[in-house]
């Protein structure tokens, strides 16, 4: 399980519109989606995990996504996340858990680079309350 982004950067990066490009792969199917908000799909993946912790299906809206995102458990003990006619099946949580906090950390550490203070940001503030050990600083 790996997620990686790439964040655009032909602007000046803002995390008010934290635009990019995000990857969700199992090495063997993924989930690519171009130009999106950032920080709205990681505030997901967080209340994805989250639910999948508890063994609790859910389907969230990604704020300016034409499509929904649902976090659902199959019959073979193997985690789903399915976006659009896109799915990704893992049966490891832990490795995507790890996978999340890696990128959530990365994305966070762009901004502080930048020394942009993102603290102010609602879906900063949750990323960071989600992280083991809290990140923004500035």
């Amino acid at each position: 399980m790996n997620i990686s982004f790439i964040l655009d950067r032909e602007e000046a990066i803002n995390p008010s519109e934290a635009l990019g490009d995000i990857i969700i792969t199992n090495n063997q199917s993924k989930i690519a989606v171009n130009s999106t908000y950032l920080d709205s799909w990681f505030a997901v993946l967080i209340n994805g995990y989250e639910s999948l912790a508890k063994n609790q299906q859910i389907t969230l809206e990604i704020i300016e996504e034409p499509d929904l995102i649902t976090f659902s458990c199959t019959q073979e003990n193997e985690f789903k996340i399915s976006y659009g006619k896109q799915e990704v099946l893992f049966n490891n949580l832990e490795e995507f858990y790890q996978s999340l906090i890696i990128s959530l950390r990365e994305f966070i550490k762009q901004f502080a680079q930048e020394n942009i203070k993102i603290h102010d940001y609602p879906l900063f503030t949750k990323i960071n309350s989600f992280l083991p050990l809290k990140l923004i600083t500035i």
